[in-house]
């Protein structure tokens, strides 16, 4: 009998830390749509690229049919990362940063990570957790290299690193 209460517990963790993830990627989500809207763009559309898979892909698809002017890509090789004025990298793309970095160049893309410890290796911007919210971080210097500027909205909102 205790054996099984312990599993139901186990199953009730685990199905907390699911729908908490599922939740993180419906935010990012949101999150990089808004970016779109904040972010000084040298075209009226844009693509957000996302590299393999994650929670905000999937709330991505779902969500940008809101919005004609904003498209998505999954990124599965380096190929396609020109096509694209944003990118998001998945803590579990995070290997791949100097190769999507090395294909960015000097091009108009900002790259977004989900790990905040990556805006330290040039992604312009970064999220992270602070208690039970998701929050980001803009690398300012890196956004400015990028050729995009963002709106003092944004900026108000992020916490800025240089």
């Amino acid at each position: 009998m205790r054996s099984i209460l312990i599993f139901i517990g186990v199953l009730l963790v685990s199905s907390l830390g699911m729908n908490a993830s599922a939740q993180v990627g419906k935010f990012q989500a949101l999150y990089l749509v808004n970016f779109t809207k904040n972010l000084d763009w040298p075209g009226e559309n844009v693509t957000i690229g996302v590299v393999g898979n994650s929670k905000a892909l999937i709330e991505l698809e779902s969500l940008v049919s809101k919005y004609p002017n904003i498209s998505i890509k999954k990124i599965s090789g380096s190929e396609s990362i020109r096509d694209c004025q944003l990118i998001f990298l998945p803590t579990a793309q995070s290997r791949n940063i100097s190769l999507i970095q090395s294909k960015i160049g000097s091009l108009p893309i900002v790259l977004v990570a989900e790990d905040r410890s990556l805006v330290s290796e040039g992604a312009e911007i970064g999220f992270y957790m602070e208690g039970n919210k998701l929050k980001f971080v803009i690398n300012k210097s890196a956004l400015d290299d990028s050729g995009i500027s963002a709106s003092e909205k944004l900026l108000s909102v992020a916490k800025i690193v240089n």
